[in-house]
């Protein structure tokens, strides 16, 4: 029995560490493919840029919604078909015949992936025994680090070779290898805990009419208006569920539950610092300091790679500092990596400074997102695994949204001089120390939140 354990944690642990990967691999592969995309369907690239934000908007509106489902007919189940539906909906995405069938496509994943960020993460949790579940959520994290790691280049060799709708063939393969490990699992009874279609479209519906303007900030106030009617229902949606037996999103679980909410919060705050850092050094490193693309790559490398490792590592770190300790110096480390960009980032900073701060700053997330995963599914009882871990990805989409919203805004209104001139690049280095210290407070207020978990709560508990 003991061998028919370990092999059958062996098999969701590879299931889930190969949904990670190749779902942050096709995420991230979009940005590398949208001048193709543009190129092939006679798009402007703005518009190209829809690829990404129907996936996002979609896959984060449909979060509670996911949860929900997957605590009806439980997690093995839903995971499963997930995982088959995702590998179908990746292999039919690199056959569409037109772009708007591409977005449409891309909304339908993100609705099937949502399904997947509910499930895997909560299966981890319920099926491997506490003194090693940290060590594979590491793991798991750290397939998501190395799936942005390599995207770009992988990606960027696949759209130069044989074109971009093969990124999606190598996905389906991947995720198809998931669903054919994931049957390996034994199913288990769910708890049936059924939610009001009412409220699950209400959720979903608030979601995504917040989510949009978020991640369409730089189009101008058009969206607002879209904005304002999701915070209405969404208010109308909390009201329900105060007064529901059967709540959807229970509201006591984050009002008295402390670790829980500790927790998401400062993972809001980490996203909300993290997320544009990419965009700000491609920017920097190709219109400011003269690299090519391809340098500005392989320097881009640096920052998920050290996440990697050091999520890795995490697991041994856990024998030694409690998980909370973990947060506050990755969140500090975090801190000390953008304060130094918003000081010393100029013309002038030589290149090892910036990749030792891309270190510094790799180093950091790779000891914060594990352990805070951990306290997380940690905080809640087993029923609600699934619930936390949906919980836990809104509150990671959430906060990329608001962490391109600000940049795209920040650049939009101190930018005015033509792209090429002196001017121009004055601009833009003054823009992208702005936007550093705004994430350098971000990171300080997610470092307090995590300092004030650790001196609150009691270490031992996770």
């Amino acid at each position: 029995m003991p061998n028919e354990v370990s092999s059958t944690q062996r098999a969701l642990l590879l299931s889930v560490s190969l949904t990670q990967f190749f779902t942050a691999f096709m995420g991230s592969s979009m940005n590398v493919a949208v001048e193709a995309i543009a190129a092939e369907f006679a798009v402007q690239p703005q518009q190209a840029a829809w690829t990404l934000t129907a996936f996002t908007v979609m896959s984060a509106s449909f979060l509670l919604c996911a949860s929900a489902i997957a605590q009806y007919f439980g997690l093995r189940r839903i995971y499963c078909y997930a995982c088959a539906l995702s590998a179908l909906s990746a292999l039919a995405l690199a056959f569409v015949p037109s772009f708007s069938a591409l977005i449409i496509g891309r909304a339908l994943q993100g609705l099937i992936l949502a399904l997947i960020f509910c499930t895997g993460m909560a299966l981890l949790v319920a099926r491997i025994e506490p003194q090693r579940r940290i060590f594979a959520i590491a793991v798991s994290t750290a397939a998501v680090y190395a799936g942005l790691s390599l995207s770009p280049t992988i990606a960027g060799l696949l759209v130069d070779t044989v074109g971009w709708r093969y990124i999606f063939i190598l996905a389906a393969i991947g995720l198809g290898l998931a669903f054919i490990t994931a049957l390996r699992l034994p199913d288990r009874p769910s708890p049936y805990q059924k939610s009001s279609l009412v409220d699950l479209v209400l959720s979903f519906v608030a979601l995504a009419l917040i989510l949009l303007p978020l991640s369409l900030a730089s189009e101008g106030s058009s969206y607002l208006a879209a904005g304002a009617i999701g915070l209405i229902l969404l208010v109308i949606f909390l009201y329900r569920q105060q007064r529901c037996a059967h709540p959807l999103l229970p509201i006591n679980l984050l009002t008295r539950n402390r670790a829980l909410r500790l927790a998401l919060s400062a993972s809001v705050f980490n996203y909300l610092a993290n997320f544009s850092l990419t965009l700000l050094l491609s920017l920097h490193l190709q219109f400011i300091a003269g690299f090519s693309a391809a340098h500005t790559g392989l320097i881009l490398i640096t920052q998920p790679a050290a996440m990697t490792l050091t999520s890795l590592a995490t697991g041994r770190l856990t024998q030694y500092l409690s998980a909370h300790t973990l947060t506050v110096i990755g969140m500090g480390g975090i801190t000390l990596a953008f304060t130094y960009f918003s000081c010393y980032l100029d013309m002038h900073t030589p290149l090892y400074c910036i990749m030792g701060a891309q270190i510094i700053c790799g180093i950091g997330f790779g000891l914060f997102s594990a352990p805070n995963t951990s306290i997380v599914m940690s905080a809640v009882p087993q029923a609600q695994l699934a619930l936390a871990s949906a919980l836990q990805a809104l509150s990671r989409n959430f906060g990329q949204a608001c962490s391109m919203a600000v940049a795209t805004a920040l650049l939009y209104h101190f930018i005015d001089a033509l792209s090429g001139t002196t001017l121009y690049l004055y601009e833009l280095s003054f823009s992208i120390s702005a936007i550093f210290s705004c994430s350098a407070l971000m990171a300080l207020i997610g470092t307090l939140i995590c300092l004030r978990a650790w001196l609150k709560l009691k270490p031992s508990t996770v």
